[in-house]
């Protein structure tokens, strides 16, 4: 395996999640295979994960009554991201990611429509046609996750190459606390470690400390994506305004572990068969090329 370098700089990231100003790092990432000479999906993968850009977004805000949340305004915000394009894609999978269907974060569309676009034109081939997707899943099938997908999609009988690339997700890798996890508590410790890894991915203790206390829309924003994963968790209600962000995380975590738990027991046979289908630290690109 070919280990490659995705450091991303995505500045106002977590801005865009909801949370304080911050920086989002995705670390080392590999391709399955070297790329060969005519093979352009290699090719094409080694560039997604040395290409540098910058992708101007705007955030969205909306009122949305069924989480309770008032923006007071309906206005756009401009902002910039800088990465490279395998990072970029990487933190879209996150501002994309649903729980049974509905997003998490509520104003994350422009970001991801920027990225796309950057995507499609850094991965333009004459006389050949390319598609990419990047997906992030805490574990295989979770019914928490983000997919974004760039270019057409191949043809059913088209000869088709591909290559695959792994990126840091932002998100702490938990398999070596799963396994354990799986032999000492069984599925619902499985359950709980995956939660508790993607509760503080994503609601990030001093950044969302920072963030409910701020400025518009930064405070909104953050109150708004605790609401959701509260409301589509069934977790206790929540006090953000007195209460700590440490017992707040905990609520959601709980029932985050909760609803993960039922979905594990359904998807596999034993707790080790879960513990080995963690992938919160990753996400998964794949470049597919063929001739259109």
């Amino acid at each position: 395996m070919r280990a490659i370098s995705t450091v991303v700089d995505t500045t106002l990231f977590l801005l865009l999640l909801g949370g304080a100003v911050g920086t989002l790092v995705a670390g080392t990432g590999g391709l399955d295979a070297p790329p060969s000479g005519d093979d352009h999906a290699d090719e094409t993968a080694t560039s997604l994960a040395t290409t540098t850009v910058g992708v101007d977004y705007a955030l969205t805000p909306r009122n949305n009554h069924s989480d309770g949340v008032s923006y007071g305004h309906s206005a756009d915000f401009d902002r910039t991201a800088h990465g490279t394009v395998a990072g970029l894609l990487a933190a879209a999978t996150r501002t994309a990611a649903t729980l049974d269907g509905e997003r998490i974060a509520p104003a994350g569309g422009g970001f991801e429509r920027a990225v796309r676009n950057e995507t499609r034109a850094a991965v333009h081939r004459r006389a050949t046609a390319v598609g990419v997707t990047a997906v992030w899943e805490p574990y295989d099938g979770a019914p928490l996750g983000g997919r974004i997908h760039a270019g057409p999609t191949p043809p059913a009988r088209a000869d088709v190459r591909a290559a695959r690339l792994t990126v840091d997700s932002g998100i702490e890798p938990a398999n070596e606390r799963a396994r354990e996890a799986a032999r000492t508590d069984g599925t619902d410790g499985v359950a709980r470690v995956v939660a508790a890894a993607v509760v503080e991915g994503f609601f990030s203790p001093a950044e969302s400390r920072v963030a409910l206390r701020g400025d518009a829309p930064a405070d909104t924003l953050a109150a708004h994506r605790y609401r959701r994963v509260a409301r589509l968790t069934d977790a206790p209600a929540l006090d953000l305004e007195n209460g700590s962000v440490e017992a707040t995380n905990a609520r959601l975590t709980a029932a985050l572990a909760d609803r993960f738990a039922a979905d594990m027991r359904d998807r596999f046979e034993t707790p080790a068969a879960t513990a080995r289908a963690v992938s919160t630290g990753e996400v998964r690109i794949v470049v597919r090329t063929w001739s259109p």
